[in-house]
């Protein structure tokens, strides 16, 4: 209830309000694979992976403030990560629209080991002409350091423990 609270103080003082929120170890449990395994053997491990439900059901009330739009904003290795994604995210969290899926392939190009840690922060600012205000939500302390050095007065971040609360 607190994250609830906190975003919903937010939105009280922003016009347009989006919140990113990342997939693997965020919304769904985090499993580790060799890299070799994940572009070649991963069919329907994605699709198996267990939903983080008290953190998906603060993202359902969350979903309803008027003034806020939640986008999955998510980093996959292939293009068969994506796909088993989308379905992951058609059946936990309906919810949120599928025009706000944002999921980055590394085999497209999307992103790479050089700016890995970055990539976020520069999707997020790209929305910025649409929100005063941008939030992401991520189980990558790297990640949520980079992201709040970019984003500035125009957001903040929130590691995945705020959101159980």
């Amino acid at each position: 209830m607190k994250f609830y609270n906190r975003i919903s103080e937010i939105c009280r003082n922003h016009k347009k309000v989006a919140l990113f929120v990342d997939m693997d170890g965020t919304i769904v449990e985090y499993r580790v694979f060799p890299e070799n395994f994940v572009t070649t053997e991963t069919k329907e491990v994605f699709l198996n992976a267990e939903p983080l439900e008290v953190i998906l059901k603060n993202l359902e009330k969350i979903n309803e403030i008027d003034n806020l739009d939640v986008y999955i904003l998510s980093l996959a290795r292939s293009f068969i990560i994506v796909e088993e994604k989308k379905q992951w995210l058609k059946k936990y969290a309906p919810f949120i629209r599928e025009e706000n899926y944002i999921l980055l392939n590394k085999e497209n190009g999307d992103y790479n080991a050089e700016n890995r840690e970055f990539i976020k922060s520069i999707k997020m600012m790209e929305k910025l002409n649409e929100y005063d205000y941008v939030i992401l939500l991520d189980d990558d302390h790297k990640i949520l350091k980079r992201t709040l050095n970019e984003i500035g007065k125009n957001g903040e971040v929130f590691h995945v423990s705020s959101a159980t609360m």
